[in-house]
């Protein structure tokens, strides 16, 4: 990245129906912020949604994965809100800069990185088993940045994951292509 002048690096690594690749309304923002990481953030639709949220830990923003938050927690407002305490969901919408990667590069392979533990069916030769996953996550590095930018964006306009099997109630390939449907046909009525 370095040898072609490459400043930083929009991503996403979710199936997302409404994602807007290189959006230079953030990728800007980012870039004028000098930011080292940034995401796209959305209000979660509900407590208990399956996403991780954006936290403040000892000064650093860094993401707490749904399996991590303790239900009550998950759940907890903020009295002068009233909005939920852990409101901003990480749709894994990112900015990183080449030279913020570069040191996140060299902090996970200085093995100062974590894994976290996912209960998850796992498929063997003889089947799906129950099993324990390690995992790591590019957003686990979010607590090494000098500098970090989140822009809440409307989750109707940009976000509508596939996660589930069509017919699903919720983020099915049914439910997103709704979403592109009725952001399209809100385009056209302005």
């Amino acid at each position: 990245m370095r040898q072609h002048s490459v400043e930083a690096v929009d991503c996403y690594s979710v199936d997302n129906a409404l994602v807007r690749p290189g959006s230079p309304s953030f990728v800007g923002h980012c870039w004028h912020r000098n930011t080292d990481c940034g995401a796209r953030v959305v209000a979660k639709a509900y407590p208990e949604e399956r996403v991780g949220v954006f936290a403040q830990r000892d000064g650093r923003i860094e993401v707490v994965e749904y399996s991590e938050l303790d239900p009550h927690e998950a759940a907890a407002t903020d009295p002068s809100t009233e909005q939920l305490k852990y409101n901003w969901s990480n749709v894994c919408m990112h900015y990183f800069s080449r030279e913020f990667l570069e040191r996140a590069a060299a902090f996970l392979s200085s093995g100062k990185g974590c894994y976290h533990a996912a209960k998850k069916s796992i498929s063997s030769k003889d089947g799906p088993v129950q099993g324990v996953k390690l995992e790591a996550f590019i957003f686990d590095t979010f607590s090494i940045a000098r500098q970090v930018t989140l822009m809440e964006v409307h989750r109707h306009e940009e976000f509508a994951p596939v996660k589930n099997a069509p017919g699903s109630a919720k983020d099915s390939p049914n439910t997103a292509r709704a979403a592109v449907l009725a952001l399209h046909k809100r385009a056209k009525l302005l």
